[in-house]
């Protein structure tokens, strides 16, 4: 009876301080808050959360600024960790394993599961907010024309830049390219002026939006392509980096012999540049160019009328590998592809650190608390507030799935792998590089039957790719 009474009370306190929280944000202002949601691409867990060791400092003091006066998630995932999964997930509220959606060809378009549920504009719309979009923020690539629209839906946009056909702007390239690497993985500077960026025209639309005087609260998001490969951008961002020492990442020696074969993510792509400085520093210049674009934006949105009454979210889709664990790209479940900045910012706000495991999946719920709208009951999320409001709970565990078989789950210490035939688990107390399995150490099997729990139970088959 005691436990049933302490549990009673302390879900009272979270909502009581939740609710503080929500109404000490609108108690400064009339009306519903406008959302300023900013996705940046292929944009890593460095600045204010980045792991001791990352191979050298990348300047972001935008994204730092903003951090520094907004709520910071230093344990935040993606839930799939590549762009298109990841991103389906936070626009409809849905987990990859709920949906079959778990990679960069299942077109998330074509499946039925999504027929029967708002997605976020959807929902805002729906709740009386002006909806608009520019840039990637479902999934796709500069490559052409039908990769520029990738896998957009118009559902629930009033507008979208630069047009329903297309997410992407064609994006400004060298006249030669230098030819390194496969396909598009390349980097350098563009030799073209600014202004010619596509990242820099979505910008340039989005500043014009917040400008606009409008009668309904205003659901904007923008999409920063860059640091999405080819690392190519103006000259002056490359050549901020031409002087800095980039030391790669050292892996130990057979940093792998306690991990399953099946677990440990050989590298797949681009074995032969793990180690070298040349293409970290034309990631590295795309980080800065994209924190600057950030900047812009978020200039822009203080020279507005409706600055004091914005609330700011910057997210990402999935982290990457600059050769840790021998690996230069992303698709793992290691800490580095899954690991993403996460930014909640209100007019006023005071920093904040949230050390709790979050996942984007908790983004679309957290809105429509901050918005002091309806829950919608088909959010697979958890609205953060009480979080936010409360201490750090080691023990709450969030889900990245690679595929129907194979899940990562992340809590305030620990990471624990599972596939089909073999698991690892990981103390990041001890350990934040994940490199000692201590699955069969004694005292492990009580942490792994918990965090199991959090497993997907029957996670939906992947849909055919298309």
């Amino acid at each position: 009876m005691k436990a049933k009474r302490f549990n009673s009370v302390f879900r009272f306190l979270l909502l009581f301080y939740s609710l503080a929280f929500v109404s000490s944000f609108f108690a400064k202002e009339e009306g519903q808050p406008n959302i300023l949601f900013v996705s940046i691409d292929d944009f890593n867990d460095w600045g204010p959360t980045q792991l001791e060791g990352e191979p050298f400092d990348v300047d972001t003091p935008h994204f730092d600024t903003l951090a520094s006066r907004g709520i910071l998630f230093r344990n935040a995932h993606c839930n799939a960790p590549s762009c298109n999964p990841s991103r389906t997930s936070i626009m409809s509220g849905l987990h990859p394993a709920s949906t079959g959606v778990y990679g960069n060809r299942h077109n998330w378009l074509k499946n039925e599961r999504f027929n029967d549920i708002l997605l976020l504009p959807e929902y805002f719309k729906k709740h009386g907010y002006a909806t608009l979009g520019g840039g990637k923020i479902y999934h796709a690539n500069q490559e052409n024309e039908a990769d520029r629209r990738g896998y957009f839906s118009p559902r629930g946009w009033d507008d979208f830049y630069p047009s329903f056909d297309a997410q992407l702007p064609v994006q400004s390239m060298p006249d030669e390219m230098p030819g390194r690497g496969e396909g598009k993985f390349d980097w350098g500077g563009t030799g073209k002026p600014l202004e010619e960026m596509g990242d820099h025209k979505v910008v340039d639309w989005a500043i014009k939006q917040l400008e606009a005087r409008r009668d309904k609260p205003l659901f904007l998001a923008v999409g920063i392509y860059r640091p999405h490969m080819p690392w190519f951008v103006p000259d002056a961002f490359y050549d901020q980096y031409q002087d800095i020492e980039i030391t790669a990442p050292t892996n130990p020696e057979n940093w792998d012999r306690n991990i399953p074969e099946s677990l440990a993510s050989k590298p797949r792509r681009f074995k032969e540049y793990t180690g070298k400085p040349g293409p970290s520093r034309g990631y590295a210049a795309c980080i800065s160019y994209a924190d600057f674009e950030l900047g812009r934006l978020l200039q822009g949105l203080e020279g507005s009328l409706e600055a004091e009454n914005t609330i700011v979210v910057v997210w990402t889709d999935h982290g990457w590998h600059l050769g840790e664990k021998e690996h230069f790209s992303k698709f793992t479940l290691w800490e580095e592809s899954t690991r993403v900045p996460l930014v909640i910012a209100t007019p006023g706000g005071e920093q904040k650190y949230v050390d709790t495991a979050v996942s984007l999946l908790d983004v679309y719920p957290t809105l429509l608390a901050l918005a002091g709208l309806p829950e919608n009951p088909n959010n697979e999320g958890q609205n953060l507030l009480p979080i936010i409001a409360a201490k750090t709970d080691l023990n709450r565990a969030i889900v990245t799935s690679s595929n129907e078989s194979y899940h990562a789950v992340r809590d305030g210490r620990y990471r624990y792998l599972k596939s089909s035939n073999a698991e690892a688990l990981f103390d990041h107390f001890s350990d934040p590089r994940e490199f000692n399995n201590i699955a069969r150490e004694p005292g492990s099997a009580a942490i792994i039957q918990r965090l199991r729990q959090a497993l997907p139970v029957s996670p939906r088959p992947a849909m055919p790719r298309f």
